[in-house]
């Protein structure tokens, strides 16, 4: 009997030996932080009461990088009436910003967290040879868009994905 008992020991502890060798378990926890993408636009503007021909109007949009990560940007600048900017001389954008062909400027650094672009352009120039009673009221529109820089070599590059 002694024999038989001790032959059930064995066995069993035998058995948990070989359960406990072919179980494993290990817990591992991801931590996955979201970041949110958030820029906006911010200028120097100072809109004058009296337009007149041959006025240099101070304009400088600029993009402020309000995210934990570094972005790319681009900006689209627009004007609210054609023959409006017909009366103007041609927008000189700044060395920074290059042109795509989708008609979009694109910054062409990283942009940092809480870091400012230069601006896109400096000012406004009304043609002096247009009558100042032929100037047309108008607006200057600028959008601008960002997105994440990490994984990318160029703004344009970043921006495709999308």
């Amino acid at each position: 009997m002694l024999l038989i008992l001790v032959l059930c020991l064995t066995i069993g502890s035998a058995g948990s030996g070989v359960y406990a060798y072919l179980t494993d378990e290990k817990e591992t926890i991801n931590e996955i932080r979201l970041t949110q993408n958030d820029t906006h636009i911010e200028e120097e503007f100072d809109p004058p009461q009296d337009p007149e021909p041959g006025m240099k109007i101070v304009k400088k949009p600029g993009v402020v990088n309000d995210s934990r990560i570094p972005v790319y940007v681009r900006a689209l600048v627009r004007f609210s009436d054609s023959a409006a900017k017909e009366q103007l001389e041609p927008v000189v954008i700044h060395s920074s910003w290059k042109e795509g062909k989708d008609g979009y400027y694109y910054y062409q650094k990283k942009l940092a967290s809480g870091e400012r672009t230069e601006p896109i352009f400096e000012n406004i120039v009304i043609k002096s040879t247009v009558k100042k009673e032929e100037l047309l009221p108008f607006d200057v529109l600028v959008y601008q868009e960002s997105v994440q820089a990490e994984g990318f070599v160029s703004p344009e590059e970043a921006f495709e994905t999308l």
